[in-house]
């Protein structure tokens, strides 16, 4: 491990995200390198940029970036420090659209304030692609599940990190997908750790549904340019077996775009008016491969074992708040303790707004050892 003297505020340094085939290969949350990240002026807390080896989806070795922040504040309860595992929303697809890049990285996750106030530690995976080399699996479930769990790993290796083994997984829109993917997967993969819970904010579950609903739109035209371009890398596929060949131009061009940004935001508004309402060919939920990369990355229940907090909202119109609620009864049906919460009134970009407060409660009586709450009907 190699750690490296603060940034004096820049973003790290692109040869930071650089790492050997060597490297990937160690085991998996090693701490590769890590940057130590300035915070505003009386911040209470420690912060680091990290590089550490993960796996993708088929349990290859990979590298993925992050940040680590850790509250100097003391914590309520006893013990080592409690620490949240949080997976980001959609930003992009291109290496420069890693959370950690951003001018305020910190400010890119969501309840920071709130959480470093309650004494807990902080981890953010930007996923492998973002940051480091790619190619990105956006919405590819278990590679981004276990870039979430090995940035636990690799935090507890910076020094006097203080943290313990409870564990509650975050996540909102694309990283609602990925924390309900790590909480599935967590026992087998991370079996060191006490998931106390996963939190979600408009977790994306049923994709074909989701694909299909959205296609109309230019919101899902942008997030499914997103993911057929980065399936077809990750998984081998065409995107001539589902889509037209003139919108091919316009992928590849919303995919070097970053939507954190109103530049981003704008070129790829311009880039998705070329695609037009009906550039797929056929519903890919049809066509081989596509169809089983559909299947393999859709959630059909949450873990029985984890209890579960759910925020969407009632005017979501790109994670639909159907889809969302069928999960959730099957969930329910199953046996999971998930607490339901629609926010009235609210869509898919203002849900973490106006969840987020829910969601850090919720996560700290989890670390209380409050029973979780149900309420399934």
């Amino acid at each position: 491990m190699v750690l490296l003297s603060p940034a004096e505020g820049k973003s790290p340094q692109a040869a930071f995200f650089d790492a050997s085939l060597a490297d990937a290969a160690r085991p998996p949350g090693t701490l590769l390198r890590a940057e130590r990240m300035v915070l505003p002026p009386l911040y209470r807390a420690r912060a680091w940029h990290i590089l550490y080896a993960t796996r993708d989806y088929f349990g290859r070795p990979i590298v993925s970036s992050g940040m680590a922040i850790i509250s100097t504040v003391a914590q309520r309860q006893p013990g080592p420090r409690k620490i949240v595992a949080w997976a980001h929303p959609t930003t992009g697809t291109k290496r420069a659209c890693a959370p950690s890049l951003a001018k305020n990285p910190h400010k890119t996750i969501l309840g920071i304030d709130e959480f470093v106030s309650l004494g807990y530690a902080v981890v953010a995976t930007d996923y492998p692609g973002l940051g480091t080399p790619g190619p990105t699996g956006y919405l590819v479930g278990k590679g981004q599940a276990y870039a979430t769990l090995d940035a636990v790993r690799a935090m507890q290796q910076l020094p006097n990190h203080g943290t313990g083994t409870d564990v509650a997984l975050f996540g909102y829109s694309q990283g609602g997908h990925a924390a309900i993917f790590a909480s599935l997967l967590a026992g087998r993969y991370a079996p060191a750790y006490d998931i106390k819970g996963v939190a979600a904010i408009a977790p994306p579950t049923d994709l074909r549904r989701l694909l299909l609903a959205n296609i109309g739109s230019v919101e899902g035209r942008v997030l499914a340019g997103f993911t057929l371009q980065s399936w077809a890398v990750k998984y081998g596929l065409s995107m001539r077996d589902i889509a037209t060949e003139k919108s091919l131009s316009a992928i590849l061009e919303i995919n070097r775009q970053c939507i954190d940004t109103v530049e981003g935001q704008i070129g790829v508004l311009k880039a998705q008016k070329k695609l037009g309402r009906e550039f797929l060919l056929h519903d890919p939920g049809t066509v081989k491969g596509w169809n089983t990369a559909l299947r393999d990355n859709s959630l059909t229940s949450l873990a029985v074992d984890m209890p579960a907090l759910v925020i969407q909202g009632d005017r979501d119109d790109i994670v639909r708040p159907n889809v969302t609620l069928d999960t959730v009864r099957a969930s329910c049906r199953a046996g999971t303790r998930v607490k339901y919460v629609s926010l009235a009134g609210r869509g898919h970009s203002t849900a973490s707004q106006f969840g987020s407060a829910e969601a850090v409660q919720w996560i700290a009586e989890r670390f209380s050892g409050l029973p979780a709450p149900s309420n399934c009907r």
